[in-house]
């Protein structure tokens, strides 16, 4: 059985420095929300991740990512491999997953606005084959067509190493150095067939940037009880969607020149954990469409946390079992050799503060705008005991980054 490696890495950046704008208001029902097929699948298979990853400790990752690479694969798999990876990632058929692939990447190009504020966003895709393999022509159209991802030959059983190095250093390319090492010693051996991956880097100003001068300290309560002194960036009486229920309050803080956002949510009274194991795609939609404009008193602590894992075992968990064992069928790829998945590493990369990054220095940062205020009362949100952040395009709602902070201390 030959081995196939497929890789996910995510590098992000959430910053401030950037002139304000009016939240966004307009928000679908949740009728539509959950109409919208394609993002509603993929955040049914990020939230299904959630319980499976998110430990006693911090936790970032990229559903869109994830479900790319897999995605890739899938192009690939035929017979109960192919309906297994359907089956987690949400998808009615292989031919549907491809659909909706091509459809979230054509939605990110359109997230990202112009001018000197606008994020920067890269995806890539890629993918590294044994020199020599036949190929079947539908997976090479679809890596290609779909993906823009040709196969690239390398010879893995001669130089794995070589590979290993070749394939890390375009990882670190597409994520701004950030991810430098995804693949380990050992990962890449001369039994690898292919690599494929997916890379996305996000750089991002907020519209409502915080105020460095008001970041202070103040205690964080853990999971376990532990009070930590963290320092919290501050946003007093600032217009922001917000919305609560009775067992969370959620913000949403716009980026500048674009449809993305990144949405805060505190459970309250219960604990993350509890509140992760029951979120899913609907509860999101729900609470998404609740979203209404108020005046808020926002207390958010400063973050940066990365995460490398395996996927292997939560994905088996969710059903993908065939895929990473000697029953595995993609013959879709190749009719040449048998092969398997021996990994899927994901690798992920999250910043939260006031300025932004040393890159986005050069940003021009103009004043505020005036808006009108709400007459509601104001509310106020202190994220002071762990939550979750989904980083998301408002467009058609589907997830980007997921993080559960359990300790903002720690990276």
């Amino acid at each position: 059985m030959i081995t196939l490696a497929v890789l996910s890495t995510t590098a992000g950046f959430g910053g401030g420095g950037a002139n304000a704008t009016q939240p966004r208001t307009s928000r679908p029902s949740v009728a539509q929300l959950a109409a919208a097929s394609d993002a509603f699948a993929e955040n049914a298979f990020a939230l299904s991740l959630l319980p499976l990853l998110a430990g006693a400790g911090n936790v970032v990752y990229s559903p869109y990512s994830i479900d790319t690479a897999l995605t890739m694969a899938d192009a690939g798999a035929a017979g109960d491999t192919a309906a297994q990876i359907n089956h987690v990632l949400h998808a009615s058929s292989t031919a549907a997953a491809l659909t909706a692939a091509a459809a979230l990447q054509q939605t990110l190009r359109s997230a990202i606005g112009s001018g000197s504020g606008a994020p920067k966003l890269d995806f890539a895709n890629a993918l590294w084959t044994q020199s020599g393999l036949a190929l079947e022509h539908p997976f090479v159209t679809a890596l290609t067509d779909t993906f823009a991802a040709p196969p690239q030959s390398t010879d893995f059983a001669a130089a794995p190493e070589a590979a290993r190095a070749v394939i890390n250093a375009w990882v670190a390319t597409h994520t701004a150095q950030l991810i430098e090492n995804l693949l380990g010693p050992g990962s890449v051996t001369p039994q690898t067939a292919f690599v494929l991956a997916n890379a996305i880097y996000l750089k991002a100003h907020w519209s409502n940037p915080f105020n460095p001068k008001l970041t202070h300290l103040a205690p964080f309560v853990t999971a376990n009880g532990e009070s930590v002194q963290v320092p919290f960036m501050s946003a007093q009486q600032t217009a922001y969607t917000y919305a609560a229920g009775s067992d969370y309050q959620a913000v949403d803080l716009p980026y500048l020149s674009s449809s993305l956002s990144l949405l805060a949510i505190l459970p309250r009274g219960r604990s993350l954990a509890h509140f992760d194991a029951t979120f899913s795609a609907r509860k999101l939609a729900a609470l998404v469409g609740g979203l209404t404009e108020r005046i808020v008193n926002l207390e958010l602590p400063k973050l940066k946390l990365s995460t490398q894992t395996s996927l292997n075992a939560p994905l088996a968990a969710l059903g993908m079992t065939d895929a990473f064992s000697p029953a595995a069928n993609f013959s879709a790829i190749t009719q040449q050799r048998a092969l398997n998945i021996s990994l899927v590493e994901h690798a992920a990369d999250l910043k939260l503060d006031e300025a932004g990054t040393v890159a986005a220095a050069a940003t021009a940062i103009v004043g505020p705008t005036a808006i009108a205020r709400p007459q509601q009362p104001t509310v106020t949100v202190t994220f002071n005991h762990p939550y979750l952040l989904l980083l998301r395009d408002d467009t058609d709602d589907a997830i980007l980054f997921a993080a559960v902070v359990a300790n903002p201390g720690e990276s």
